[in-house]
């Protein structure tokens, strides 16, 4: 199902070019499954945003959460202290689409599809595999 969602948005992607922008969640139950999109322009925005698909996730007792995000992205050696909002944007580092799966008793996993557009194309790097991750724009999600 995740490489699905990262299939929808790289088509996404290429349709809106420079325009493109996307975070969405799949909270995952025993039910089914149902997607929700979230809107921020800030790191408070964002903490209250998730904070609240988290909440609606953990009344539907969610067993995982899928997130998809443009985002810009770095290779990090163990030191996160020095991270603030907004930094590997004015560092000009590249983008990617950021996918993470999260949950009880899962360990969290993600992985970068990076891409730049060049001359109104999209232009696709390297996908990472599935590795571990630390997804802290779930606040309170295992």
């Amino acid at each position: 199902m995740a490489s699905q969602l990262l299939e929808i948005e790289k088509n996404y992607l290429c349709d809106d070019l420079e325009e493109y922008s996307c975070a969405i969640a799949v909270v995952i139950t025993a039910e089914g499954r149902y997607y929700e999109e979230a809107e921020f322009n800030d790191v408070f925005e964002k903490e209250s945003v998730y904070g609240a698909i988290i909440e609606r996730a953990k009344l539907q007792n969610a067993t995982a959460i899928i997130t998809i995000n443009t985002a810009r992205y770095q290779d990090v050696a163990g030191e996160l202290a020095s991270y603030w909002w907004g930094k590997l944007a004015t560092e000009k580092r590249p983008k990617a689409l950021r996918l993470t799966i999260s949950g009880p008793g899962v360990e969290p996993v993600g992985l970068n599809l990076p891409f730049a557009v060049e001359n109104s194309k999209v232009i696709f790097g390297p996908q990472t595999e599935f590795e571990p991750s630390i997804v802290n724009l779930l606040p309170g999600w295992p």
